[in-house]
């Protein structure tokens, strides 16, 4: 991904200048990049992210893991089947237990989600974990759902917060 946004637009290719911003599985995305490259980054922020446990993937309904999810951990899959060696490489909570405090600040994060969002519990889930690790970073819980409402709403405050990352106030 880097190498062809650097390859095609005039921008300044230095991890300082570099921030990510998603919204639902791209914040699950967000959050991969940014844990797994902590180097590369300097801001993340996602928006209602894919963050769930085994639990929540087990229990998940099959339309909504086969549509969503099948893709990446396996289709077709049932209850435990679904917690594949690709989720738990990827498991948010999982990589955030497993860095040091060091790796995790590396990067700042800007974590927003809805209170009537079905994500909500995983993103309170990492903003307490990030927490207990003792990681600064922003948590927003705002009135709102999973859509384009909630997150048309929020998009500036998090692209703001990139933007400050970057020092170029």
């Amino acid at each position: 991904m880097i190498p062809a946004i650097e390859k095609s637009w005039r921008i300044k290719a230095e991890k300082k200048y570099r921030g990510l911003a998603g919204l639902s599985m791209g914040g699950y995305g967000t959050l991969i990049y940014a844990l797994k490259y902590p180097d590369l980054f300097a801001a993340a922020a996602p928006l209602s992210a894919f963050i769930t446990d085994e639990e929540g993937l087990q229990k998940m309904p099959d339309n909504n893991y086969n549509a969503t999810f099948g893709q990446l951990f396996g289709r077709g899959l049932q209850g435990s089947a679904r917690v594949t060696k690709t989720f738990t490489d990827n498991h948010i909570m999982k990589i955030v237990a497993d860095k040091s405090v060091n790796d995790l600040r590396k990067v700042r994060y800007w974590i927003d989600c809805g209170d009537d969002d079905f994500l909500i519990k995983g993103n309170c889930l990492l903003h307490i974990a990030l927490t207990e690790k003792g990681v600064p970073h922003e948590f927003r819980v705002r009135d709102g759902a999973h859509n384009w409402t909630y997150w048309r709403t929020g998009i500036t405050d998090a692209l703001a917060f990139i933007g400050d990352s970057f020092h170029q106030k």
